[in-house]
């Protein structure tokens, strides 16, 4: 049973074996207000791989990749520790929502929190101040969420800084088809935390949203077994394959192509087409099915993000494109 603990008075434990903890902060919540954390001491010493999943609350194989491998990971094989918050965002994921039911807030553009603000701010404290700083790598598994769709990959830090090369190292380990590099990304996010205190960060997504897909669930589960033999926590795994789209761009999803009006949109292009600027992405249709709208690309490259939920307004996003490595 995981013990329950006011996260003020707690300290990570340091014998060998696996344990489970409630960590409940302070506020003036109606419930005890917290989050979940798995501990993987290994017999040895080693580095720390920092796993989050349920950041996004409709975003689900990562909180079951992260039970999988806490459930079979063995701590008398490991050297270093594993340490997962499998569930990042009770409100949300008590909802199966992006946000918080509570104060609406986005977890994941939240960071570093506060720790005297809204249950979403005080999460965002909690995680940046107590469990990111443990990562000698530290991922964050999404997965798209109900109302998009993007493709298996994993994104990473293409900075050139220290940190940044551990991270597109490690991007090729995890073995999904995609990887994608950033030079830059956008404030409040947990892999914003970790650039800060210049500690090689990942993140993954997937088509999936609100339900586990059985084909990706085990590309995470795999993923983060591939990152602790990475970083030689546990035994050397098999070789994993090469990527087959290196792509780059900022992969800021809150800057992506929205439509001007609001109605029901049909994408005419895929995940992962290569598309040029000018071609037509979809359209939006009004209530009669008469197009009220033809979306054209504004650039050139891959397609990395398309809207899944058809009914759309004004201002809602329907893609996002990045380039491959070869076009650059």
């Amino acid at each position: 049973m995981a013990a329950e603990v006011d996260i003020d008075r707690f300290s990570f434990p340091i014998e060998t074996g696996k344990r489970s903890y409630f960590l409940k902060i302070p506020g003036d919540d109606p419930e005890p207000a917290g989050f979940p954390l798995l501990v993987a001491n290994g017999a040895g010493p080693g580095k720390t791989l920092v796993v989050f999943a349920g950041v996004h609350g409709d975003e689900l194989e990562g909180v079951q990749a992260v039970h999988d491998v806490f459930r079979t990971i063995d701590p008398e094989a490991m050297n270093g520790r594993l340490i997962a918050v499998p569930i990042a965002n009770p409100p949300a994921y008590r909802a199966v929502m992006r946000t918080s039911p509570i104060d609406g807030m986005n977890l994941a553009r939240t960071f570093p929190g506060k720790k005297d603000g809204t249950i979403t701010e005080r999460l965002a404290f909690y995680l940046s101040e107590l469990v990111i700083p443990e990562a000698d790598l530290f991922l964050d598994m999404h997965s798209s969420g109900v109302a998009y769709l993007m493709p298996l990959m994993t994104g990473y830090d293409a900075s050139g800084t220290a940190s940044g090369r551990v991270s597109e190292e490690a991007a090729s380990i995890v073995g999904t088809p995609v990887v994608w590099g950033h030079e830059r990304i956008g404030p409040g996010r947990t892999i914003s935390s970790a650039s800060d205190r210049q500690i090689p960060w990942l993140y993954v997504e997937s088509p999936n949203g609100a339900r586990v897909s059985d084909v990706d669930l085990s590309y995470y589960v795999n993923g983060i077994l591939n990152l602790l033999s990475y970083l030689n926590v546990l035994p050397e795994g098999e070789t994993v394959r090469p990527p087959e789209y290196h792509l780059t761009g900022p992969g800021d999803v809150d800057i992506s192509q929205a439509v001007t009006k609001g109605g029901f949109f049909v994408p005419k292009v895929k995940l992962l087409d290569r598309i040029a600027r000018g071609q037509t992405i979809g359209e939006v249709r009004n209530e009669f099915g008469e197009t009220v709208e033809v979306v054209k690309s504004d650039e050139s490259g891959y397609v990395v993000m398309l809207r899944a939920t058809p009914v759309v307004e004004s201002g809602t996003s329907v893609c996002l494109v990045a380039q491959g490595e070869s076009d650059l």
